[in-house]
C-alpha cells in the first residue's frame, strides 16, 4: 500500500462518509473536515497473521483520541512503511464553526496485505463508513425525518 493510495482511500471515504450522514441529519455538513482518530480498538491478543504487526504504545486511555487532525496527518500517522491498519470505521461525530469532525475507530493489527483489508471487497480498503448514531426511537427518515447530529449532547 503506498502512502498515496492510503491518501487516496481516505479521501473517498470521507467524502462517502459526509455524503451519507447528509441524507439523514438537519445540520449542514461542511466539506471542510477535520479527524479523531481512536487508535487499537481491537482485540489483538489472537495470533498475527502473515505480515501483521501491532503497535500496543499507540494505546489510549477510554474516551481519548489524538487530534482533530487533518488527512496529511491521519496518513503521516497510519500509514507504516506499506502497512495500514487493517479495518478503520469513520463516521461523522460533529459539526461546529463550518467543520465537520469525523471519528476514525482503527483497528490495532497493521498489514499490507490488502486481502486482509476488511473493506476492500467493496472498494474502500480498510474503510467501513458507519452511522451516523441514530437517536433512540428513531425508525426511518419517512416515519422519523431527519434528526440532530449532536442528539446525545443534549
Amino acid at each position: 500500500m503506498t502512502k498515496e493510495n492510503f491518501a487516496d482511500y481516505l479521501r473517498r471515504a470521507t467524502q462517502i462518509t459526509v455524503e451519507f450522514a447528509q441524507q439523514f441529519v438537519v445540520q449542514q455538513l461542511s466539506d471542510e473536515v477535520r479527524y479523531k482518530l481512536h487508535p487499537n480498538q481491537s482485540y489483538d491478543g489472537n495470533p498475527l497473521v502473515g505480515d501483521e504487526e501491532v503497535y500496543p504504545n499507540d494505546s489510549l486511555a477510554n474516551g481519548q483520541f489524538l487530534g482533530p487532525l487533518s488527512a496529511s496527518e491521519v496518513v503521516d500517522y497510519l500509514w507504516r512503511g506499506g502497512k495500514i491498519p487493517e479495518w478503520i470505521d469513520i463516521t461523522v461525530e460533529s459539526v461546529a464553526d463550518g467543520i465537520t469532525y469525523l471519528e476514525l475507530s482503527c483497528c490495532g493489527r497493521y498489514t499490507a496485505n490488502e486481502k486482509l483489508l476488511y473493506y476492500e471487497n467493496r472498494g474502500r480498503g480498510p474503510f467501513g463508513v458507519i452511522g451516523p448514531a441514530l437517536p433512540p426511537g428513531w425508525n426511518s427518515l419517512e416515519e422519523s425525518g431527519k434528526f440532530d447530529l449532536h442528539w446525545r449532547a443534549k
